[in-house]
């Protein structure tokens, strides 16, 4: 994809030039950074000053060449914030109006009702009026209706945005399985960090109508010209594992990463065997230089410390231990243990720090 784009705004002049390949990409930052007027740009609805949008080797919009093609053309789905259903219809009439402007594709993917309505586990509700469903379920409506529209790129402006933390770890997987089984590309527009780490491959920083930072989640998303712009939440490590072990009667469960490490967790009465993802804040891992002992933690990692990033009043360490860390200090901290590039140091993490974030649906994000 290549987005282009310079537009004027009230406050600033929204200048993006990005160019990606992947499966969902991200765009954080800020209140007011200009994130939704660049997805309004990429669909056709607002208009840009210059430059050019490309997706998927087809060209929606190039001022040098004169080419704008028209919004209902561009097989573009939109999932806002707000759902905004019609009232007056079905579920069922809700979904099968993005029909209307279905537009044909190649390929292999099955975009039927009754395929996107079995993905999304929504069968159910197609009998009901809109006032009678949750709103979880209004946005996997919203999200249905998108996908009967057959598009070649789908863009979601904070689609949980509205949801309590429950439901969004609960609406998550859907994401993933749109992304994994219809294959079609996302642009997701967040604040939340716990999503990006979660869908995207590809995450781009806007703070002031300008590109702060590029590139893969964990990398961005820990560096010091990112902290320094966006309200960051609470975790930077989010990790695919399987469920092994599981014990009531010691309070934990024990889960095997991608790497073949394992991690204690709090118990749960998940199936073994089953695929979930794993979140643990930076802030929740003490560092220790020597292995501790006599300590209530269930987990005690040794690692080697691969960057040391100080920004402002916190620092951010990327250790190699069984998978790649990101640990939140204070430079205080920093200073007194020695700590540096190279050294090696020991990761205690509590049980109760490691957070399901909900089951990997799609299988696992290597």
């Amino acid at each position: 994809m290549l987005l282009r784009c310079r537009i004027p705004l009230s406050t600033f002049t929204l200048g993006v030039d990005v160019a990606f390949d992947c499966r969902a990409a991200a765009i954080i930052g800020p209140s007011g950074a200009g994130k939704t007027t660049l997805l309004e740009a990429v669909a056709g609805l607002r208009h840009v000053e210059s430059g050019e949008i490309e997706i998927g080797g087809r060209t929606l919009f190039s001022s040098t060449r004169g080419i704008d093609v028209p919004a209902r053309e561009r097989a573009i789905g939109y999932v806002p914030q707000d759902p905004a259903l019609f009232p007056h219809l079905s579920v069922r009439k809700n979904i099968l109006f993005g029909a209307a402007g279905a537009v044909a594709r190649d390929g292999a993917a099955d975009f039927s009702l009754a395929h996107v309505v079995s993905l999304l586990e929504i069968g159910h509700l197609l009998d009901r009026s809109i006032d009678h469903i949750s709103g979880g379920e209004a946005q996997r409506v919203a999200l249905a209706r998108a996908l009967l529209s057959r598009p070649r790129l789908l863009l979601l402006d904070e689609p949980l945005a509205s949801l309590d933390v429950g439901l969004k770890e609960r609406i998550l997987p859907y994401l993933k399985r749109v992304r994994d089984e219809l294959a079609v590309p996302m642009i997701y527009v967040t604040h939340d960090t716990v999503e990006v780490l979660s869908l995207a491959d590809w995450v781009i920083t806007i703070a002031h109508g300008s590109v702060v930072a590029q590139g893969a989640p964990q990398k961005v998303l820990t560096s010091g010209a990112v902290l320094a712009e966006i309200d960051r939440g609470r975790l930077e490590n989010v990790f695919g594992a399987v469920l092994i072990e599981s014990s009531a009667e010691e309070g934990r469960s024990r889960v095997q990463l991608t790497s073949g490490g394992h991690l204690f967790i709090p118990y749960t009465t998940k199936p073994l065997n089953s695929r979930l993802q794993i979140g643990i804040a930076g802030d929740d891992i003490l560092i220790a230089t020597q292995r501790p002992e006599a300590i209530s933690a269930g987990n005690v990692l040794q690692g080697t410390i691969r960057e040391l990033d100080v920004a402002g009043a916190q620092a951010i360490l990327r250790v190699d231990a069984i998978e790649e860390f990101f640990v939140r200090l204070t430079p205080t901290a920093v200073r007194r243990l020695e700590l540096s590039v190279g050294r090696s140091v020991f990761l205690i993490i509590k049980t109760s720090s490691c957070v399901i974030l909900g089951d990997e649906l799609g299988g696992f994000r290597y």
